[in-house]
């Protein structure tokens, strides 16, 4: 089912509007279907689903923050994921090992960001002989260690999403609207309007706002700026060799980056922290000199044999908001919340995310 209305004419009416068919949209989406499968709901994106950061997203989730609220909400996430698994029979998600680089001095610090207070241990002699034949060339300093945690997962975010907006309309009475890029949010005769660039025009009784790397460019731009949220590129290089069978992902932790086997593509993701701020996803968005310098140089420091594999790449942009820590929040009244800030983690805390922006709107504890 797919309708609006333009101009005068009457808009049509939804229990809930959810803006944005991402990860966190569409789960929320999804949970709102779970909780009352007769609610009447309409998802609307500016593009088609899946797009920007959820479709870039490398689906890495370590259950880790470092604060007490980040490692809630991921110790949350996680729970859910497990029940979606068990919901749906699969989540596209797969386990994992992980090793750590850090400073010597930061394994404790480490330690403590582990939201299921988890610990890291030395790597075995024959974990040690799996990533040297894994890692080429793999070295640290002497003031760094390597340490193994227990296995985390790696998912599909894209997949993910389209499986669960699979879900949602599949009820006859709800619908996605592509295309429908949300300029204005307002309240008219107790409802929600929700307002498109071109005049097109629905109403709801409530509404989650998730946009994702657009939240400065519509209708939540300014309660965003108010709560520190700000754009950020987000760089994922290409390792164009394949994986081992029994490849573990590498977390240069001190670097903020990771190497991770990416089986569906048959290659390594490696992701870096870019330096470039305020660079939004209406572009353009390209992998500099700058970024590959950086990436470069990491391989040259750490795994210098994966340095002429080195092609190509993902660049997105997300919103990052002050600590990392998500914002879920009412705008203007207890009819509409936002749910933004995944400060390149959305996928990992979507489930809790979304959750959190129905229990909002249903009246429920905020989480």
């Amino acid at each position: 089912m797919s309708e609006r209305t333009t101009g005068a004419g009457a808009a049509p009416h939804y229990d809930l509007a959810v803006v944005g068919a991402g990860a966190v949209g569409t789960l929320a989406a999804y949970y709102a279907v779970r909780r009352d499968p007769g609610r009447r709901i309409a998802v609307l994106t500016h593009a088609g689903r899946g797009t920007g950061a959820t479709r870039y997203s490398a689906g890495f989730d370590t259950p880790t923050g470092h604060n007490p609220a980040q490692r809630a909400l991921a110790a949350r996430s996680t729970a859910l994921f497990d029940e979606l698994a068990a919901g749906l029979g699969d989540t596209g998600r797969a386990p994992v090992d992980v090793r750590w680089l850090v400073a010597r001095e930061n394994t404790a610090a480490l330690d403590a960001t582990m939201a299921d207070g988890g610990r890291t241990r030395p790597v075995t002699g024959e974990q040690r002989a799996v990533l040297d034949r894994t890692f080429p060339g793999l070295v640290h300093g002497d003031d760094q260690v390597l340490l193994a945690t227990a296995p985390m997962t790696a998912g599909q975010p894209q997949w993910l999403a389209d499986r669960l907006l699979d879900e949602v309309l599949g009820r006859p009475d709800n619908t996605l609207l592509e295309g429908f890029r949300v300029t204005e949010v307002r309240r008219t005769g107790g409802r929600v309007e929700l307002a498109a660039a071109d005049g097109s025009r629905i109403t709801a009784a409530r509404a989650v706002l998730a946009p994702g790397p657009w939240v400065l460019d519509g209708p939540v731009a300014a309660a965003a700026r108010e709560r520190g949220a700000r754009v950020k590129k987000v760089v994922a290089f290409h390792i164009m060799t394949p994986p081992p069978p029994d490849a573990p992902a590498l977390v240069l932790e001190d670097a903020d980056a990771f190497l991770l086997p990416h089986r569906p593509g048959g290659h390594w993701i490696f992701s870096i922290t870019s330096p470039d701020w305020d660079r939004g996803p209406e572009g353009p968005l390209t992998i500099d000199a700058r970024d590959r310098e950086l990436a470069r140089a990491l391989l040259a420091r750490h795994v210098p044999g994966f340095l002429p594999h080195l092609l190509g790449g993902r660049v997105f942009s997300d919103c990052f908001t002050p600590g990392h820590l998500p914002v879920v929040d009412t705008v203007g009244g207890d009819d509409v919340v936002m749910a933004i800030g995944g400060s390149g983690s959305g996928y990992r805390l979507a489930p809790a995310m979304a959750e959190g922006a129905l229990n909002l709107l249903d009246g429920r504890t905020r989480t």
